[in-house]
């Protein structure tokens, strides 16, 4: 049997490049699908991270070895090792840890204040930046009204500590559910100095009205629940105030003066690691996940169409200029929420309205907690020197 063989006549010029073309095409498409659908979620990644209320809970990071009057040893570990002053949240109890006094390979040895409940020897413990619980009263005896102000979408649960001044200070906490306690570091020295505090919720917080889409606007919405609460001290003595934000509060205030129609209320702002410019955080914090800076850049504009964030509008070191305040800036340079450079950049561009406190070695919202002193003497001279009337 005799076996024929066919012979393929050559490729021609045309028939490979139609191949070529045919193969980049596939691959194109393949590219394309895959950024599409990577930049899809990471939007919905920004989606939880940024736009979802949702609470604050510090998770266990120390073990408590001993426990005894005025001192508490954990066993060594980051958080243990963390100077600074810090609210302690066991299984069954609340309680204020100070700076470490001694630390060895075997335990870390700090000053100790119980607040509530019991803490034990084996106790998992958290770390909370906001070192106390519960309300004025409750973590310094301090009276103070639970109130309610009302807005467009409805009415907004606040706290208000009364003093002897006419200008409140009104204070607008970070991104979290029910985050009032924020403001209890500071309550202490605001109310020794006869200043009325406001403390404030916005909408979509705890037992707040609910905005239509359950999502944060980073400002373009809240500002106008720091206008209502505005009319409500007005109405109960408030003549003039000291807008106080801390991180996304930041963000929500500096809104506010750039939209209300009236800012002659305003004597000063302070700013305690405020995001001025949210692009910036969500760049570093892609950096952090290792996401590809184009994949970024994709999915920005996707959340910009889809969740209607308006990038530029949020960045308030472009904006520097809108600025006619006095404000006091507090950033950490460890900041790793929040990149201090934008702080850096805000402060290097108006120098003539910004008082700049950088904590080295700081992360984010814990600059009290890292040196109480400053940071409380820093905020009073400044609230002396803008409510000062001839």
């Amino acid at each position: 049997m005799w076996l024929t063989a066919t012979v393929r006549a050559p490729m021609d010029r045309t028939e490979r490049q139609l191949l070529i073309r045919r193969g980049l095409i596939a691959v194109a498409v393949v590219v394309v699908v895959g950024v599409f659908a990577g930049s899809w979620y990471f939007s919905n990644v920004l989606r939880g991270d940024l736009l979802m209320p949702t609470p604050f809970t510090p998770d266990p990071t120390a073990t408590v070895a001993a426990v005894g009057t005025g001192r508490i040893v954990l066993e060594p570990g980051p958080d243990a090792e963390r100077d600074g002053v810090f609210g302690l949240v066991g299984p069954n109890g609340y309680a204020q840890v100070s700076n470490v006094l001694a630390a060895n390979e075997t335990g870390v040895e700090r000053g100790f204040r119980l607040y509530d409940g019991v803490i034990e020897a084996g106790d998992e413990v958290a770390f909370d930046q906001y070192a106390y619980a519960g309300d004025p009263q409750l973590a310094h005896g301090i009276d103070y009204r639970e109130i309610r102000f009302s807005g467009d979408l409805g009415q907004h649960p606040a706290w208000v500590v009364d003093g002897d001044r006419d200008t409140w200070v009104l204070v607008v906490h970070g991104k979290g559910l029910e985050e009032r306690r924020q403001a209890l570091r500071m309550i202490p020295r605001l109310h020794q100095e006869g200043y009325p505090v406001f403390v404030i919720t916005y909408r979509n917080d705890t037992l707040a009205p609910n905005s239509e889409d359950g999502r944060y606007g980073w400002g373009f919405d809240e500002w106008r629940d720091i206008e209502s609460a505005m009319f409500f001290a007005e109405a109960n003595g408030a003549e003039d105030f000291v807008l106080y934000g801390f991180s996304m509060g930041g963000a929500i205030s500096a809104t506010y003066l750039h939209e209300a129609d009236d800012l002659g209320r305003v004597r000063g702002v302070v700013w305690d690691s405020p995001v001025l410019d949210l692009e910036a955080v969500v760049d570093s914090g892609a950096d952090d996940r290792s996401v590809p800076g184009f994949l970024t850049w994709v999915a920005k504009g996707m959340s910009a169409i889809r969740f209607g964030i308006d990038w530029a509008a949020l960045d308030q070191v472009e904006r520097a200029d809108e600025f006619d305040v006095p404000i006091l800036l507090l950033h950490g340079s460890d900041d790793a929420t929040v990149p201090v450079e934008s702080a850096d950049q805000f402060a290097e561009a108006r120098p003539d309205i910004v008082r700049y406190q950088r904590f080295d070695g700081v992360d984010h919202v814990l600059l009290w907690n890292a040196d109480p002193a400053r940071y409380e003497a820093a905020v009073m001279r400044f609230l002396a020197d803008v409510t000062f009337q001839e």
